[in-house]
């Protein structure tokens, strides 16, 4: 089953724990004169986290540009709280860069890609 595809690439499916989506709701803490705190929402946001131990070389370059750009990207992602997947725009909130693995016919194999992704805008 896709779950994810990120700028065009389908990344493989991942088991065992290794994805959640979920909204996660944006705003600011306040703190009033009277001393009482305020959580001023303006919305809410997808967030996507993810481990793979293994993608392909090939897919695993591709991926890497598009999240290590700085810019914001289409995704499309199976949320927890739907059976269809949905489509968004992104950023990359935080990464850890894969670990070279092994060679075999002069190709670097990488293992341990993890990133978060965050949606670009608030919504309900």
């Amino acid at each position: 089953m896709t779950q994810l595809i990120i700028d065009g690439n389908y990344m493989p499916e991942v088991s065992k724990n290794n994805y959640q989506c979920f909204p996660a709701q944006l705003g600011t803490q306040v703190e009033m004169v009277s001393g009482r705190l305020v959580t001023e929402l303006r919305g809410n946001v997808q967030m996507i986290t993810t481990a793979y131990s293994y993608i392909t070389p090939e897919l695993c370059r591709a991926v890497m540009a598009v999240l290590r750009s700085g810019k914001s990207f289409p995704v499309t992602y199976l949320p927890d709280d739907s059976d269809t997947m949905k489509t968004g725009r992104f950023v990359t909130q935080s990464l850890t860069s894969p670990s070279f693995a092994f060679s075999a016919g002069g190709t670097a194999y990488w293992t341990g890609l993890a990133f978060t992704l965050r949606e670009v805008s608030p919504h309900d």
